[in-house]
C-alpha cells in the first residue's frame, strides 16, 4: 500500500488535533508530517509537540507510527515582506485602499499567508501531497472564511500543485469537537501554544473588514509572491534549509 504524505499545519489547539484524528482515520495510507510555526511573537511554540507525540502513540500501522513532528519553524522572516507598504501608510490611505482591515485581521492574514508558503515548501521536500489545517468557519476570522480558507488558499496551494485538506472547517460546535476527541481516548485538554499578537474578535466582521482583507492580498500579498518566486524548490531549500532556533549576531 501506497503511502500519502501530509503536511499538517499543528497548532497544539484542539481543532487541529481533531483534524489530524479525522484525516488519520479517513485513509490507511495517510502519513501525517506534523508541523509548528513560530511567527516571532509566539509563547512555549514546542509545546505543539505534545499534541504530535499524542497521535503518534495512538497511530501506528503494523507497529510503526503514522505521525512524524517536523519541529517548530520560524516564519519571521517571509512575514516581515508583507509590512510593507502597509507600515508606512497613513490611516487614510489605508483606509482608502484597504477598507476596513483591522491592525488584528492585518496580523492573521500576513502570519497564516506565511505559513502556507512554508507548508509548501515542506511539502516539497516531503514529497507530500496535501497540506491540511485545523481552520474553522466558525472562528470569523477573515482567514477562516470562505474567500480565504475556500478560494484564495486553495488556489495558492494548488498552484505548486498540492491540494488543501480542512477537515473541520464546518464543525460549529466547540462541545461536539471535544467530545469527539474523548470519544478517541484524549483529554480534550492541550498546552496549546500562544500567539502574543492575536486578539479576540469583539463582534463578527463586516464586508469592509473582509474586502479589506481580500484586498491587500490580491494587491500585495500574491504579487509579492510571484515576484520573489517563493513558491520555487530553490526558495524551499533555502528557507527551510536555515532552521534556527535562535538567531545568529
Amino acid at each position: 500500500m501506497k503511502k500519502v504524505n501530509i503536511i499538517m499545519m499543528l497548532s497544539g489547539g484542539r481543532d487541529s488535533f481533531l483534524s489530524a484524528c479525522r484525516l488519520l482515520e479517513s485513509d490507511s495510507r495517510y502519513r501525517l508530517k506534523t508541523v509548528t510555526y513560530d511567527n516571532g511573537c509566539s509563547y512555549c511554540s514546542r509545546n505543539a509537540k505534545k499534541v504530535s507525540d499524542r497521535l503518534a502513540r495512538k497511530y501506528k500501522r503494523n507497529g510503526k507510527s503514522r505521525v512524524k513532528y517536523l519541529g517548530v519553524y520560524k516564519i519571521t522572516s517571509v512575514i516581515r515582506d508583507f509590512f510593507f507598504p502597509y507600515f508606512n501608510m497613513k490611516p487614510t490611505e489605508q483606509a482608502e485602499r484597504f477598507s476596513g482591515m483591522t491592525p488584528s485581521q492585518f496580523h492573521c492574514l500576513i502570519c497564516r499567508t506565511s505559513m502556507y508558503i512554508y507548508s509548501i515548501w515542506l511539502a516539497m521536500l516531503n514529497g507530500a501531497a496535501f497540506i491540511a489545517e485545523g481552520g474553522r468557519k466558525s472562528q470569523g476570522f477573515v482567514v477562516e472564511l470562505p474567500g480565504m480558507s475556500k478560494e484564495r488558499y486553495p488556489a495558492l496551494v494548488e498552484s505548486a500543485g498540492f491540494k488543501l485538506l480542512l477537515p473541520v472547517y464546518d464543525l460549529s460546535d466547540d462541545w461536539e469537537r471535544d467530545n469527539e476527541l474523548l470519544a478517541r481516548g484524549f483529554l480534550c485538554k492541550s498546552k496549546e501554544p500562544k500567539c502574543l499578537l492575536g486578539y479576540p474578535l469583539a463582534d463578527s466582521v463586516d464586508d469592509s473588514v473582509i474586502e479589506g482583507v481580500h484586498a491587500y492580498y490580491d494587491e500585495i500579498i500574491l504579487p509579492l509572491i510571484c515576484k520573489k518566486r517563493l513558491l520555487s524548490m530553490d526558495n524551499a531549500e533555502r528557507y527551510i534549509g536555515n532552521d534556527y532556533d535562535e538567531l545568529e549576531l
